[in-house]
């Protein structure tokens, strides 16, 4: 993930802002511990899994405003750009309201909405909720996306991808764990923001009215729903939008929150697939 760089108008009514969040820092020698990693059924199934077109187009419709903004138009954007400057994550204003949703780059050279790459993906049915991160931690390694996609810098996976590709950074892990929660009937969102001043994204899971952040790209295999960390007490995130399969929130200012619910948060948009 990048840094935050200076704005870049393009329409009147269009401004792509800041582009966010460097690559987060974790150990570069952590990988997938040893013991159950994929079977070799499985990775021979992957490479077909993962050339599977999800269904990611889509239009977001801004509260506020008077049309929607569409995935045509800001891959026209885009496209106007540089290879390497179109693989970062991109926060988007739209008709004068600012940081109204996100896209990224996805594996078929496309940006696309965040909302999108939640396809409604669930790898197998579960009735205990830490299953989900467990999995994770023994069957997918943590990989930069500069090392995995010649220097690129954000290229990130649906649901489905992050499950069947081997490797994957932060928002990759983070996509998986989100989306199959969801299909499990939890209220689960993705946040973009920093772990201790470095660009990052997690999982927020609301459970029973309590709010839990899940380090998706943990190695630590937690056999417990109740070993989970409550959001209130997780130290060095710093949340500045987050997102499931249908909305997007922004916080309504710069002070930091521990919170993932309440009126610091605006409802920014609703993606609806096409």
């Amino acid at each position: 993930m990048s840094r935050w760089i200076a704005p870049l108008f393009i329409f009147s009514t269009l401004l792509m802002l800041p582009e966010i969040f460097r690559n987060t820092v974790h150990n570069p020698s952590a990988r997938t511990p040893a013991g159950q990693p994929l079977t070799s059924a499985s990775r021979a199934y992957s490479s077909a899994n993962t050339s599977i077109m999800d269904r990611q187009n889509g239009v977001v419709r801004v509260t506020g405003t008077s049309y929607p903004l569409s995935e045509k138009t800001i891959q026209k954007v885009v496209a106007k750009r540089s290879l390497e400057e179109s693989a970062h994550v991109s926060i988007w204003n739209w008709q004068g309201l600012e940081a109204v949703t996100a896209s990224a780059r996805g594996l078929d050279k496309q940006h696309h909405f965040a909302n999108s790459y939640l396809v409604g993906f669930k790898p197998f049915q579960t009735r205990e909720l830490w299953v989900p991160l467990y999995t994770l931690a023994m069957q997918k390694e943590y990989q930069y996306d500069h090392l995995q996609y010649a220097g690129l810098s954000d290229i990130w996976q649906t649901s489905r991808q992050a499950y069947f590709q081997k490797r994957g950074d932060c928002e990759d892990h983070a996509i998986l764990l989100a989306d199959w929660l969801i299909e499990l009937g939890v209220d689960a969102r993705v946040a973009l923001g920093t772990h201790k001043g470095q660009g990052h994204a997690w999982v927020v899971a609301i459970v029973d009215n309590q709010e839990y952040l899940l380090e998706a790209t943990s190695k630590r295999r937690q056999a417990s729903w109740q070993a989970m960390p409550l959001a209130a007490l997780a130290e060095g995130y710093e949340v500045e939008f987050q997102f499931n399969r249908n909305f997007f929130w922004a916080k309504r200012n710069s002070a930091s929150t521990r919170k993932y619910r309440g009126i610091h948060w605006i409802k920014k948009s609703q993606f609806i697939r096409s």
